[in-house]
């Protein structure tokens, strides 16, 4: 079992300590990188639920968080580290348009 109490300190109102971006069907770490390590070693804080915004492309990207957003400047995170929160239920998917 994971130290819950680590993954506390970096959790948003909604409880959630980490918020990935999905690109054009690329995975990108947008909040949490404290504990980057935790998930995709499976350790430390983990598990702890990880959101998963979509997005259909850079276009509906900038419409969202305008232009100073660039996920080349993020890290890519493994479709296969996706499918195991996937797999465990620790991924919430949210679709902000729609």
């Amino acid at each position: 079992m994971g130290d819950t109490d680590a993954a506390d300190d970096y959790e948003d109102e909604d409880g959630i300590p980490m918020t990935l971006l999905v690109v054009s069907g690329g995975y990108w770490l947008y909040e949490g990188v404290e504990l980057l390590n935790d998930l995709l070693y499976g350790n430390g804080a983990y598990p702890f639920q990880v959101r998963c915004a979509h997005f259909k492309d850079n276009i509906e990207l900038r419409r969202f968080f305008g232009d100073e957003l660039r996920v080349g400047s993020l890290w890519r995170i493994n479709a296969d580290v996706i499918e195991r929160l996937r797999r465990d239920g620790l991924l919430v998917e949210v679709y902000p348009f729609g």
